[in-house]
């Protein structure tokens, strides 16, 4: 049984994450009625945040805040205890900073650019319901977040280049339409964690202990190039990486589900004789993730074997059934629903090796006969361990 309905997930996940953003308009208007000073229009290109305690309430639009000389990683500057509140940072661009014990609590970055930016020990949200939004192809490149607190913050349209998450509260957080290249999460708490319609290049959980995980954390279907069989095999480790993961938390539906896709998505990077295999082993038990696939299997055999029966030949207590017979010399056409009915019984008391006598093979069906008994026995064997194996989790 699927664990995931995608469509619906996905739609509860815009709504919610349509809810944030306004929310976060809301709180910020309400704030920018309660103060008088706001929105400053600074005639500088580069805006100089180092000896400031607050920055409250304020539009900044195309400044350069941090290093000028974005390519001398020597020059990075050290931000303390600042706290941003309430700021609409419009693009911007931030270079070789870092940010240690600083707060932004209601902040919007629209089509900024990060770069060798790291944050430490930052706050993105409170218990006040105050959160940060990245949105409009903002774009992160060699940055890290450190034992920060982004708890329901928001991710949308934003680009990801060696980017790291490490001792960093994720919780509820929703991450849309994002391209991720070299991210990695490290003993991060991802409970409840979203992410939507991913661009996914390289992503992997490089855990010393243990990223949380819950019942509710969700990868949306991760977006592929049909053309280009490489982005299947992304897709697959991508899987794998969640798939260990919610193992790891002692999830195992939501494990199972992931490893089922990571399969699926395999398959299609596979070829020749692999390719077969795989696709097999799908049919017979959708990896064995699936019993019901199993059970359809089973009874896509029985069906196949009784048709072919009434073709090859079979005594019912001294009646023949043997259709082929019935073609070659124009004998008159017997009974056709009751021939069939005794040519599925005796498939299925092959198949499940039952074998009560009263109906022999004769001819070809006696070889087949065998054959199905083999079948039989495999796929009953099949069946019973899927099935099994869900129940037991």
């Amino acid at each position: 049984m699927q664990v995931y309905n995608f469509d619906k997930i996905r739609k509860e996940v815009n709504i919610d994450l349509m809810k944030r953003e306004a929310e976060n308009k809301r709180r910020y208007y309400f704030q920018l009625n309660l103060f008088e000073e706001n929105n400053l229009s600074f005639r500088e290109d580069i805006y100089n945040i180092e000896n400031k305690k607050e920055i409250m309430i304020k539009t900044f639009e195309k400044k350069l805040i941090g290093n000028s000389d974005k390519n001398d990683l020597r020059k990075i500057k050290i931000l303390t205890d600042i706290e941003f509140k309430y700021n609409i940072f419009r693009s911007c661009k931030f270079n070789n900073i870092k940010f240690n014990n600083c707060s932004f609590l209601g902040t919007s970055f629209l089509n900024c650019n990060f770069k060798n930016i790291s944050f430490e020990n930052c706050f993105f949200y409170n218990s006040s319901g105050d959160i940060s939004i990245f949105n409009n192809k903002t774009k992160f490149k060699n940055c890290y977040f450190k034992s920060c607190y982004m708890e329901n913050s928001v991710f949308q349209n934003v680009n990801f280049y060696s980017v790291s998450f490490i001792h960093t509260n994720l919780k509820n957080s929703i991450f849309s339409e994002v391209h991720m290249d070299k991210v990695y999460i490290t003993d991060s708490d991802c409970r409840s964690l979203k992410i939507l319609n991913p661009d996914i290049n390289e992503f992997k959980f490089d855990d010393n202990f243990l990223t949380k995980f819950d019942e509710y954390t969700f990868i949306d279907k991760i977006k592929v190039d049909k053309n280009y069989k490489k982005t299947y095999e992304i897709a697959s480790k991508v899987y794998m990486e969640f798939a260990s993961k919610f193992e790891a938390n002692r999830l195992m539906d939501n494990c199972g589900e992931y490893y089922y896709m990571s399969k699926c998505m395999e398959n299609k990077s596979l070829s020749g004789l692999n390719k077969i295999k795989s696709y097999i082993f799908w049919m017979l038990c959708g990896y064995g993730e699936r019993p019901t696939y199993a059970l359809i299997t089973s009874l896509e055999i029985v069906l196949i074997f009784a048709i072919i029966y009434m073709f090859t030949g079979i005594s019912v207590g001294g009646y023949i059934i043997d259709y082929k017979l019935a073609l070659e010399y124009g004998l008159a056409m017997p009974d056709l629903i009751s021939d069939f009915m005794q040519s599925i019984y005796f498939s299925i008391v092959t198949f499940t090796t039952v074998g009560y006598g009263d109906i022999t093979p004769i001819g070809g069906s006696i070889l087949l006969s065998g054959i199905e008994m083999l079948l039989g026995v495999t796929m009953v064997g099949v069946w019973t361990a899927t099935l099994a194996r869900k129940i037991t989790r």
